[in-house]
């Protein structure tokens, strides 16, 4: 304990204000072994806090006409996560902002919603737009083993055009019969007129996937010894 102190604050002792880095000139707040982030990060490094180079100075975003304080390269942190997501930092884009209309968590824009819309987010207040802009397409609240992916990349990008349903719900096991039952559910959900009556119903009302006098798949051919 009183070592996580020091190495938060420079002192053992509670409520100890933070300390400056131990490098000298340099006052940024101590991180980590009573230096700042930045020369604990040389320390690992290089073995040595090189305390001769001065540390790259701080400053607003490269972008022309952005403010925000560099993070990496040169650029802001939107900036530098739309180079790392689509390979350019799309400087004639605007930045969203937090505003009393959304926040961001992440990277992803996250609005309110209002009481008629709420069941589009299972009764939740606040939902990811991204998901929002999904679930008004299909008409219905998504799962919690939908996924929407942005095609580009970019988190901020709520267009239809850019988005794409996913799924990551998988069959129990690998049996034959686990498999079919698990494609049959996904049909029932994403394409129910590729189905015919018969398999349209949901097994769990307590009808079978298939008609009981039918032999299942692969019956066949494992009594004849061919599966």
């Amino acid at each position: 304990m009183h070592y996580k102190r020091w190495l938060r604050t420079g002192m053992p002792t509670r409520g100890a204000e933070r300390a400056e880095c131990d490098v000298d000139g340099c006052t940024r707040p101590a991180k980590s072994r009573g230096w700042c982030h930045a020369h604990y990060q040389r320390w690992r490094t290089h073995g040595d806090v090189l305390e001769d180079r001065p540390l790259r100075a701080a400053g607003p975003c490269s972008v022309d006409g952005c403010d925000r304080q560099r993070y990496a390269r040169g650029l802001c942190n939107t900036h530098y996560r739309r180079l790392l997501n689509t390979g350019d930092a799309r400087a004639d884009e605007p930045i969203r902002v937090v505003t009393g209309a959304g926040y961001d968590d992440n990277g992803y824009w996250v609005v309110p919603l209002a009481e008629p819309e709420r069941w589009l987010a299972n009764g939740e207040n606040r939902i990811p737009e991204h998901r929002l802009v999904m679930a008004r397409h299909l008409g219905r609240a998504l799962t919690t083993d939908e996924v929407v992916h942005h095609l580009n990349g970019d988190r901020t990008d709520n267009r239809l055009a850019n988005l794409e349903l996913w799924s990551t719900s998988h069959p129990s096991g690998q049996r034959i019969e686990d498999k079919v039952d698990h494609a049959l559910d996904l049909l029932r959900r994403y394409a129910p007129e590729r189905l015919d009556r018969r398999h349209r119903s949901d097994p769990s009302a307590g009808h079978p996937p298939w008609d009981e006098n039918e032999p299942r798949p692969g019956q066949d051919e494992a009594r004849s010894g061919r599966g």
